[in-house]
């Protein structure tokens, strides 16, 4: 089960991750073509999520690998960004949220231990 802090961590993520404010801030502002290079394991496909729940991965797992995987891709994002760009505190506010959850995924990993 997720814990409170991981519940609001999420809501919150899911507020910023809207398609509107995506479409706002990763899309028009950004050049036409623009790419950022990721590596083919940093892409989580729907096909990959629903082979790994039949094959008995756990949902505190998936939960974790969605975690991993996005602040991940936010962090190259960021990477290439420049501070000026309308798009930089976007960008900050998640890389914040992710901060949040990894330490709240710690705590819970800590506690089960």
């Amino acid at each position: 089960a997720a814990t409170p802090g991981e519940c609001e961590l999420s809501r919150l993520l899911q507020d910023k991750l809207q398609y509107e404010m995506r479409l706002r801030y990763m899309k028009h502002y950004f050049p036409i073509d623009y790419t950022v290079q990721v590596q083919y394991e940093e892409v989580l496909r729907p096909s990959n999520i629903t082979r790994l729940r039949n094959g008995s991965v756990s949902e505190v797992a998936l939960r974790y690998l969605w975690f991993h995987i996005s602040s991940q891709a936010v962090l190259h994002i960021r990477e290439v960004l420049p501070e000026k760009h309308p798009s930089w505190r976007y960008t900050q506010e998640l890389a914040w949220l992710f901060d949040a959850l990894g330490e709240e995924y710690s705590r819970y990993q800590q506690v089960r231990i």
